[in-house]
Formats: structure tokens, C-alpha cells, sequence
């Protein structure tokens, strides 16, 4: 069976589904398909006999669809769309949403803790100080303001649960993550490293309560255990959100690694160390010694001692099994 020199064609359908149809090709040809949206690969669709596909569109940008057909023989050909750019629905009947302003009430570590939390998905206009000793100054490069200085602005106030405050729109938070408030209604944004990053920030910063607080939020919501005090590097992410996690509190983790669900790092009295591009699959026990760059270790693996750079560990205990990293650099990312 040949291939054949099938047309390619788009249709629009419903203003935001995509569909791609390959006409011409023989019924046990199969289609791979790609969708492409500025020059970047965001969804692949797997061969199959489906000679057309829907793809869903999210956002506005410039597309485009690659197509890879093989035969039974394996002989495969490509094609490429021509580029369109998608604008999405118009929203401007929609009502737009009014981004609340806050200020923190207080100056002190816990402030300054809620500050540095909640920037990234709120705007925070000061800090106040009702006892106006601080007021003009400036605290986590914020200014300090006070309540007379508000009075009368559009600005809603974060502060400790029972702080009566009479004529100022105030929302409260409380440091028990069990509670629903403003604080734990924002950590719910991050994932788990995020978290882990932020709890870092604050411990580095000297906000150990902080620190505390997000740690155990991190438990309570994901079921891990991800200390501040450990050093993971950049680009290191947790497989599913980092569910079941357990990392020692002195562990030191390279850069751009990946840990998958249910994995343990600890150790047996010695620091665990691992280095940069390992991958270690779901359920892997890491307890002994210190693991080398370019690993991979096996899924339910136990690692009991030390593992050099480049190659494959698998079992119980964890032997290397394989140094041909070829065959599994899919696993391991480097920069």
C-alpha cells in the first residue's frame, strides 16, 4: 500500500473547535496529528485510523496543524498546514472583574509573611499601623500607612481573625490551615513546589511562622512532606501535584529532576544528596547515600547506597540494571 498525495483541510466549527481533516488516504493508513500555537508543540494526538480530529481552542494565538501519516509498511510522510491565527470569543458584553486592593494590617513577621503570600494573585497597596509608630516608613518594600490614611479609599483590610475594625471592609485570616480563610483560600492556587519556594522564601527571609504554615498546608492538601529547610534546585518538579511525597528535612536535590508520586528521600544517619537530571519513578525509597547525575531509578525501587552518574538503578535492594542512557534519556531532562 502507498501513500498517497492526500489534501489537508481546517474548518472552524462552533467559533473554537479546530477540525482537521486528511482526505484521500487509504482506510488502514494511520494519522498522527500535532497541534502547533506559536511555534510551540501544545497537544499531540497518538496514530490512529481516524482520518479527522477536533482540537479544542483555549486561547488566541497562531496556529497551525502538523500531520504525520503512515502505511503499513511504515513508511511515513508529513504535512503542514497553513498558519491562521484564532481570536477567541469577544468578551466585551461580559463583565469585567474589579481586582480588590489590600492592605495588611500590622507590622511584624506575620505581615509580612501574608504580604510576600499573597502578592503574586493580589494587588497589596501598604501595611497599617494603628499605632502610627511606623507610618511613613517602609516594610517588605511596601509603605506604612494608617487607617486614617485609608479612610474613605477603595481598599479592603487583611487582618487577624477578632480584630474589630468599625467602617473598614476587612477580611480575616487565621494561621490554623484547617480553617477556610483568605490565606489558606490563596494557597490553594499553588502547586506543591510552588509552595515548597514560598515556604523557602519565608525561611530565608526569617519568617519561620510563615514557613510553618505552609508546610503544613502543603501536608494537609497533598499528603507530603516537603521541608523549607531542604534544598531542591531549579527546574526540579513532583510528578501528579507531589502527591505522598516524604523529602528529609536536610536533603539536597539537584537541578531539573523529577519526583514522582510517593517517593521517599531520606536517609540512614548520612545526608541525602541528589544530583542534577535524575528521575526517580513512582513509589522509589531513597534512604542511603548519595545518587549521581543522569539516574534514573526504577519504580518501588529501594535505594540503599550510593549511585554513580549515568545509568539505571531498579530493585530491591537497587542494583544498576543499565548505562546505556540513550534508551532512557526520554526520562532524564537537561538543560
Amino acid at each position: 500500500m502507498k501513500l498517497s498525495t492526500s489534501k489537508l483541510t481546517l474548518e472552524l466549527k462552533n467559533f473554537y473547535q479546530l477540525v482537521v481533516t486528511c482526505h484521500g488516504e487509504h482506510k488502514h493508513t494511520k494519522v498522527s496529528y500535532y497541534l502547533i500555537k506559536d511555534q510551540e508543540v501544545i497537544e499531540k494526538i497518538p496514530y490512529s485510523r481516524n482520518h479527522s480530529h477536533t482540537f479544542n481552542l483555549h486561547e488566541r494565538g497562531r496556529y497551525r496543524v502538523k500531520v504525520f501519516i503512515r502505511n503499513a509498511e511504515g513508511e511515513r510522510t508529513i504535512k503542514n498546514s497553513e498558519d491562521f491565527r484564532y481570536k477567541d470569543f469577544e468578551t466585551k458584553d461580559h463583565p469585567v472583574y474589579q481586582q480588590k486592593i489590600y492592605s495588611i494590617v500590622g507590622v511584624h513577621r506575620n505581615a509580612a509573611f501574608i504580604k510576600l503570600l499573597m502578592e503574586k494573585h493580589n494587588q497589596i497597596r501598604s501595611f497599617i499601623d494603628s499605632t502610627n509608630q511606623y507610618c511613613g516608613q517602609t516594610f517588605f518594600d511596601l509603605p506604612v500607612e494608617s487607617l486614617e490614611d485609608i479612610k474613605g479609599e477603595n481598599v479592603t483590610l487583611i487582618a487577624l481573625e477578632g480584630l474589630e475594625l468599625e467602617d473598614y471592609q476587612t477580611e480575616s485570616y487565621t494561621l490554623k490551615v484547617s480553617e477556610t480563610n483568605i490565606l489558606t483560600n490563596n494557597l490553594h492556587r499553588f502547586l506543591a513546589m510552588d509552595l515548597y519556594k514560598l515556604s523557602r522564601t519565608f525561611y530565608e527571609n526569617g519568617l519561620t511562622k510563615g514557613a510553618e504554615y505552609v508546610k503544613d498546608f502543603i501536608r494537609h492538601k497533598f499528603n507530603s512532606y516537603i521541608p523549607y529547610t531542604a534544598e531542591i534546585g531549579e527546574g526540579t518538579k513532583l510528578g501528579y501535584g507531589g502527591i505522598g511525597v516524604v523529602i528529609q528535612k536536610s536533603a539536597k536535590i539537584g537541578r531539573n529532576c523529577t519526583i514522582s508520586q510517593n517517593v521517599t528521600i531520606g536517609s540512614r544517619g548520612k545526608q541525602p544528596i541528589i544530583g542534577d537530571n535524575v528521575y526517580i519513578a513512582p513509589g522509589a525509597i531513597c534512604i542511603g547515600g548519595t545518587i549521581g547525575d543522569n539516574v534514573v531509578v526504577g519504580a518501588n525501587a529501594v535505594v540503599t547506597k550510593d549511585i554513580p552518574s549515568n545509568c539505571v538503578v531498579a530493585g530491591v535492594p537497587a542494583k544498576i540494571i543499565s548505562t546505556d542512557m540513550k534508551e532512557y534519556e526520554k526520562y532524564v531532562k537537561k538543560e
